[in-house]
């Protein structure tokens, strides 16, 4: 089972996007929840209990503490999760400081939940459906 979080500060977005993956998934191997700050990421995993098949999505502008700082305290505290980044400023300078920082993938907004969906097949040790 992997554990999937979205978090960004547009509640519209977490809705479409935790809606489409579900949808995309069909449930199966996949629970998707989603937060709207980086703080409250943070306590989802504290709360929760961090299981090996996690998945952090998280946008890089939020107010308070953006995506890279999270991705900065994920690492931190809970080594096992992977941490994807998201951004509608989908700039060279954006995808290699991700990655840089530690981000396993980098993705432009407006997500496209099949290619997401394909990284996780890739990134993830599960039979997965096929999209």
């Amino acid at each position: 089972m992997i554990h999937v979080l979205f978090v960004d500060d547009e509640p519209d977005l977490l809705k479409l996007f935790q809606a489409q993956l579900t949808q995309v998934t069909r449930g199966e191997h996949v629970v998707v929840n989603a937060v709207d700050s980086a703080q409250k990421c943070i306590d989802y995993l504290a709360d929760q209990g961090v299981e090996e098949m996690a998945l952090v999505i998280s946008d890089i502008n939020m107010p308070e503490m953006d995506g890279l700082a999270l991705l900065k305290v994920v690492q931190k505290r809970f080594p096992q999760v992977k941490v994807y980044i998201c951004s509608g400023h989908d700039t060279p300078f954006h995808r290699k400081n991700s990655r840089d920082q530690g981000a396993m993938r980098f993705f432009a907004k407006p997500l496209n939940i099949s290619d997401l969906y394909r990284a996780m097949i890739e990134d993830f040790p599960l039979d997965l459906p096929s999209a």
